[in-house]
């Protein structure tokens, strides 16, 4: 086994959680990947050990009233809402048999059958009922004794709330081990952390709990840290989104742009890019490889790289801003006069001097511009 494939496999087993890569590039091994069923490749699937298939998720076009704190009662009985969904329409989503040949095919680890996800346009009643309803079919559908992969049940918002629902009206769902937590796109963070939480008030920490759509963000990575049995697995398509803009984040999951070339074979730029965010990510969700020193973000060293990141810009490129800078300020005095006396860096005001001096001269093709900028 090749030493840099070895370390991600401990780091990412050294994680509290297990890490999913979402995302098409397959030029890289991680341990643990996940892709929707439209987008599920082979290359992909290689280059993990462990793979889930996501059947995507379907929005219908009505929507009902349901309150975003409503409770069990508001799901007893019929509704009489003309806008609630028919019990007879289609099962919306992948074909369930194209969806499980898919997993026989790429021989996943784990399936998560068709859901419809709370979303602004989609009601909370609409999302969680189609969803156990979807998950009913699938189940009904497949003989898991048989069955290569784990089926794992998808709730809505509020989660709590959706499995109480379940265990009213479909206790084989609620009673299985393995559910994901899905519709928290939208959410703050906090507010992403605060129901993973409330649905362990209410289920417990006997299920697995897979978390979606979460990010990877500095305040799940610090609810990780600090209680471990939160979530067993999450995923993350954020470092796949950072390399293919040019950009990586560290401790602080701000994402800073560091430009990557572009054209033939960039692919595998992306990926190791990805690698080494991935990496960091295990690690600071990794207390035995990590210390809350060792992650704690480091924000003095933010402020030197801002400070320098002007005076770096325009070394390495000449003619950025230039033609602002010509608009703004004819003559070197003026540049001082629009700094206030704390904030002066005579040596970077020096360097635009310089600067703005060259630039002026090549747009007059030497016409004088040293003497009106104040050179000496």
């Amino acid at each position: 086994m090749q030493e840099d494939v070895k370390q991600r496999i401990l780091a990412n087993r050294s994680a509290v959680v297990d890490i999913y890569l979402s995302g098409g590039n397959g030029r890289m091994f991680w341990p643990c990947r996940l892709q929707p069923f439209d987008e599920s490749i082979p290359t992909v699937r290689r280059s993990s050990s462990k793979y889930i298939i996501d059947s995507g998720f379907n929005e219908p076009e009505t929507n009902t009233d349901t309150p975003v704190n409503a409770t069990l009662g508001d799901f007893v009985g019929e509704s009489t809402s003309q806008s609630e969904p028919s019990r007879d329409a289609p099962i919306s989503g992948p074909d369930i048999k194209e969806l499980v040949d898919a997993a026989y095919e790429r021989r996943a680890d784990y399936i998560i059958p068709n859901d419809t996800v709370n979303t602004p346009n989609v009601a909370m009643r609409t999302a969680i009922e189609e969803t156990a309803e979807k998950v009913d079919a699938f189940l009904d559908y497949v003989d898991e004794t048989t069955f290569p992969a784990t089926v794992i049940v998808p709730l809505q918002p509020n989660h709590a709330l959706h499995f109480a629902y379940l265990a009213e009206h479909y206790p084989r769902q609620a009673k299985r081990g393995h559910f994901a937590l899905g519709g928290m796109k939208n959410l703050t963070l906090h507010e992403q952390v605060a129901c993973i939480r409330g649905f362990r008030e209410v289920a417990g920490y006997e299920p697995s709990v897979h978390a979606f759509g979460v990010g990877s963000s500095r305040v799940l990575i610090e609810a990780l840290r600090d209680d471990p049995a939160l979530l067993q697995s999450v995923d993350f398509s954020t470092p796949q989104h950072h390399a293919t803009s040019g950009r990586i984040a560290g401790t602080s999951r701000i994402p800073i742009y560091v430009g990557t070339a572009q054209g033939t074979d960039s692919a595998s730029t992306c990926a190791q890019l990805m690698s080494a965010e991935l990496m960091d990510i295990a690690r600071m969700l990794s207390p035995t490889m990590t210390t809350d020193e060792d992650v704690r973000v480091r924000w003095d060293q933010f402020e030197k790289y801002h400070k320098r990141l002007e005076k770096n810009i325009l070394e390495a490129n000449p003619n950025f801003e230039w033609e602002l800078l010509k608009e703004r300020y004819t003559s070197f005095d003026q540049l001082v006069a629009s700094s206030s006396d704390d904030q002066i860096d005579t040596e970077l005001l020096e360097d635009f001097r310089d600067k703005l001096t060259d630039h002026l001269d090549q747009e007059t093709f030497g016409g004088g511009a040293n003497a009106a900028l104040g050179s000496t």
